[in-house]
C-alpha cells in the first residue's frame, strides 16, 4: 500500500516554496521521494529552505528564482526544470499573496490587480508552460491552491480581491481538469482553511480576538498546524489520486462543511 504514494523518480515544482504551506508541501514532496524544484522571487530564502528540506530527506532540493507574474521568468523557470530533468511531473500552485482587512468599497485598483495578477494570472501562467511539458509526455499532476475563501463568503477579515482570486482558481482547476484529461493530466485543487503559519502566528498574536471567534466557526475547534498539509498534497501527486480530477478539496476543519 505505501508504495502508492512513493513518489521516487518523480519530479515536482512547487511556487512560493520559502516558507509557510510552500514549505510544507515541498518538504512533504521531497520526503516522499521526489526530486523537488521550489520557486519563488527570494532566491536567500529559497536556497535556505533547500538545504533545511534536502538535510532532512536525503533527496536534493533546487531552488529557482522565478516572478510568477512575469510571463519571461516563468517560461525560463520551467525550460530550467524541463531541460535538467527531461520531465515534469508534479506542480504545485502555491504562491499567492494574502487577504487583507480592505473593504471591497475601498480597494485600490493597483491593489486589485496585484493580488489577481498573482494568484490567479501567475497560476495560469504556470500551468500555461507546465502544461506543455506534461501534455507533450501526456501525463502529470497539477495541484492548485484555491482556499475556503473560495467556496464560502468569509465575514472576517472582510471580502476582496483575495476570495474573488480564489474561488478563479477553483474554476480554472475545474474547467482545465477536463479539458486536459485526454492526456493523462489530473488538475485538483486544495481549499486551505486557517493554518498557523508564521505569518498567520504573529497576526493573531495581535488580533487574538479574531484568533478565538475563528475558533467558533471551525468544527474542530483548532487551526491546522503548518507541517500538516503537505502530505495531502503527496496523496494528489500520488498514484493514489489517479481517478480524481476536477475536485477542490477542502483542507479547514470542517470549516465550510458548516
Amino acid at each position: 500500500m505505501a508504495d502508492i504514494f512513493d513518489l521516487s523518480g518523480k519530479v515536482a515544482i512547487v511556487t512560493g516554496a520559502g516558507q509557510g504551506l510552500g514549505k510544507s508541501f515541498a518538504r512533504a514532496l521531497s520526503y516522499a521521494g521526489a526530486d523537488v524544484v521550489i520557486m519563488a522571487r527570494d532566491y536567500d530564502r529559497l536556497a535556505a529552505t533547500a538545504a533545511e528540506i534536502s538535510s532532512g530527506s536525503g533527496h536534493d532540493v533546487y531552488p529557482v528564482k522565478v516572478d510568477i507574474t512575469d510571463e519571461a521568468s516563468v517560461i525560463s523557470a520551467v525550460k530550467y526544470t524541463a531541460d535538467s530533468f527531461k520531465h515534469i511531473d508534479v506542480l504545485v500552485n502555491n504562491a499567492a499573496l494574502g487577504r487583507s482587512d480592505t473593504p471591497l468599497q475601498d480597494e485600490t485598483l493597483e491593489s486589485w490587480n496585484s493580488i489577481i495578477g498573482t494568484n490567479l494570472t501567475g497560476t495560469f501562467l504556470m500551468m500555461k508552460h507546465v502544461g506543455r511539458v506534461m501534455i507533450a509526455q501526456k501525463s502529470g499532476k497539477i495541484i492548485n491552491l484555491s482556499s475556503m475563501a473560495g467556496i464560502v463568503g468569509m465575514r472576517n477579515p472582510v471580502v476582496g480581491a483575495y476570495d474573488v482570486s480564489k474561488a478563479a482558481v477553483a474554476g480554472l482547476t475545474k474547467s482545465m481538469a477536463g479539458v486536459w484529461a485526454e492526456y493523462n493530466i489530473t488538475v485538483n485543487a486544495l481549499a486551505p482553511g486557517y493554518f498557523m503559519t508564521d505569518i498567520n502566528r504573529a497576526y493573531v498574536k495581535e488580533h487574538p480576538d479574531f484568533f478565538e471567534d475563528s475558533l467558533h466557526q471551525i468544527p474542530l475547534k483548532k487551526w491546522g498546524e503548518e507541517n500538516s498539509i503537505g502530505e495531502v498534497a503527496v496523496f494528489l501527486a500520488s498514484g493514489a489520486s489517479d481517478y480524481i480530477t476536477g475536485a477542490v478539496l477542502s483542507v479547514d476543519g470542517g470549516y465550510t462543511a458548516w
